[in-house]
């Protein structure tokens, strides 16, 4: 193909593209974002629903937009919030609900995955169970989940491994994590995001365990000076959309929107992937540090033994997901089992 035919093949496309943004009905939509100090939030989210949007819709699609902190609302309460028609789009964060349904713990059960490529097989693989869960439960259609980042530990004092947890109060947000540090011996805090800063500054928290670069954007190296590096979970979190909100839409607008969604997902995980190594290098004030703050003071990392992984393990495999299994259920645990449990080469059996 020469230089002008090429020329007359991406014309067409862009124009085909632009007629069919142009034939969408004018729609408005209620959206909830995460948490603002995230890059996550920053980088993807917000000029996704904000500007994107509409720029590719041709100004048919609007949002009304705004984040957890700008709405005064925790997190735990997204998915009720949505199933009673506050929002017609929400971000929540998937372990955050499981006091609802344990199978939103499903992708966070600590140290099952250890590299976020196995992840988003893991993901892949139980996606099913989670948008049948989120129907069921809360009327609501799951349209992305990715991670934030690997979950770590932000610590006050000397903290060598995992013998150093205990009589520690550790921040934790879903019961897995909880498990894991009561078995090596610390005490948990359950505390929302926005929380964390002024617990561990009033001493209510030791540690707390938080995204490599989420805990770095929220400056949580303002009140810790060790990053513990123990995998903890990916903190995974949901775009999901109120079910009637969503067949109400053209069916048009639904399609262009589903195609949408579907890219933007696999933008989520591009950025959790690289903000993995970034929060570890921005934490402990090393270049190169892209998207985050270069602490300073920067924070001492503390890697884990093999012999604290070895530990973690056992824990994971005795307890936390024979727990956890125990709480969702025989017929949960098989579902479990045979998705992700085939991707990690593990099984959740109740005792």
């Amino acid at each position: 193909m020469n230089r002008i035919s090429m020329g007359l093949a991406v014309a067409f496309s862009v124009l085909a593209a632009a007629t069919h943004a142009q034939q969408l009905p004018t729609t408005s939509l209620k959206v909830l974002g995460g948490n603002q100090t995230q890059n996550m939030f920053r980088y993807i989210e917000k000029p996704f629903f904000t500007k994107e949007l509409g720029e590719k819709s041709n100004g048919a699609i609007t949002t009304t937009f705004g984040s957890l902190e700008e709405l005064g609302i925790k997190g735990p309460e997204v998915l009720r919030l949505l199933r009673l028609g506050v929002f017609d789009i929400a971000e929540g964060t998937l372990s955050y609900m499981a006091g609802e349904d344990p199978r939103f713990d499903g992708l966070d059960l600590p140290g099952v995955t250890l590299d976020i490529d196995t992840q988003r097989k893991a993901a892949d693989a139980f996606r099913p169970v989670l948008e049948k869960a989120m129907a069921e439960k809360f009327n609501a259609k799951l349209l992305t989940t990715s991670p934030i980042a690997l979950q770590v530990f932000y610590c006050k004092g000397d903290i060598a491994g995992l013998e150093s947890l205990k009589g520690k109060k550790v921040r934790t947000f879903n019961p897995v994590m909880a498990d894991l540090v009561e078995a090596a011996g610390g005490s948990t805090v359950n505390l929302a995001f926005a929380e964390v800063v002024p617990a561990m500054q009033r001493g209510v928290a030791d540690c707390a365990i938080t995204g490599t670069s989420a805990g770095n954007t929220a400056r949580r190296w303002e009140v810790s000076d060790r990053l513990y590096t123990l995998p903890m979970g990916w903190s995974m979190i949901f775009l999901a959309a109120n079910m009637n909100s969503w067949q109400k839409l053209d069916p048009k607008v639904r399609d262009f929107l589903q195609k949408e969604f579907t890219e933007l997902e696999n933008r989520q995980w591009a950025q959790a992937k690289a903000d993995v190594q970034d929060g570890i290098n921005c934490n402990t004030g090393k270049q190169p540090c892209k998207d985050g703050i270069l602490a300073s003071p920067a924070m001492t990392l503390v890697t884990p033994s093999e012999a604290d992984r070895a530990t973690a393990q056992k824990i994971l495999r005795e307890r936390v997901l024979a727990n956890w299994a125990k709480r969702c259920g025989d017929t949960c645990a098989k579902e479990w089992s045979d998705t992700v449990g085939k991707v990690a080469g593990v099984e959740a059996k109740p005792h």
